[in-house]
C-alpha cells in the first residue's frame, strides 16, 4: 500500500507539472515500465484514486481524484505523526542524557559541527537547565562539557571527534529506537 501511495503521489506530480502526460512520461517518472504502469493506473482507476478521460480515439488524460486526493493527504498526515512521535523521542532521549550529564557535574552541551536535529538538542538542554553552544567541528573539546559530534561531519571528522570523547548523535538515535 505504501508503495502504490508513492506511485500515486509521483503520478500527482507529474499531472500538476504535466496535465497532458502521456503514460509512458508517468511510467518513466516513476521509474517503472509502461506495463507496470497501466497495471498500476488500471488499479488506480478501480480504487478511484485515477480517473480516465478518451481525449481522442488513441489519446488518454488522466486526472487524480478527490478520493485520490484523500489519500494522498492521509499518507502525509500519517508521516507528519510519525515524525512528531519521532521528535517526542528523541527529546526525551536528550533529555535523560542531559540529566544525567548535569547530575554528574557537566554545565554545558556542545554540538561539534551541523545536525538537522540541533533544535531538539537546543529544547533538551533548555528543559535541563543546560547551557548550550554550537561551535566548528574543529573547535578544542573541554572537560566539562558534554560534546556532540554533528551526524553531517565529513567521516574523517566525525571520527577524530569520537575518537576525542564526543558522543555519536547517530548511535544515541539509534539506541532510543
Amino acid at each position: 500500500m505504501e508503495q502504490d501511495l508513492a506511485t500515486l503521489q509521483v503520478i500527482s506530480e507529474t499531472l500538476n507539472e504535466e496535465p497532458q502526460a502521456s503514460q509512458r512520461t508517468l511510467a518513466k517518472k516513476a521509474n517503472m515500465s509502461l506495463g507496470m504502469m497501466n497495471a498500476i493506473l488500471g488499479r488506480f482507476v478501480e480504487r478511484g484514486w485515477i480517473m480516465l478521460t478518451n481525449v481522442n480515439g488513441r489519446k488518454l488524460a488522466y486526472a487524480v481524484t478527490a478520493d485520490g486526493i484523500a489519500e494522498l493527504a492521509k499518507r502525509g498526515k500519517a508521516f507528519a505523526l510519525r515524525t512528531f512521535k519521532l521528535a517526542n523521542v528523541y527529546s526525551e532521549t536528550f533529555c535523560k542524557k542531559f540529566m544525567e550529564a548535569k547530575a554528574a557535574g557537566k554545565t554545558k552541551v556542545v554540538l561539534y559541527g551541523d545536525s538537522y536535529i540541533k533544535f531538539i538538542i537546543k529544547y533538551a538542554c533548555n528543559e535541563v537547565g543546560l547551557d548550550f553552544e554550537h561551535r566548528e567541528a574543529t573547535a578544542t573539546i573541554l572537560a566539562d562539557e558534554v560534546c556532540l559530534a554533528g551526524e553531517l561531519n565529513d567521516e574523517d571528522v566525525q571520527k577524530k571527534l569520537i575518537e576525542k570523547g564526543c558522543f555519536n548523535l547517530v548511535e544515541i538515535i539509534q539506541d532510543c529506537k
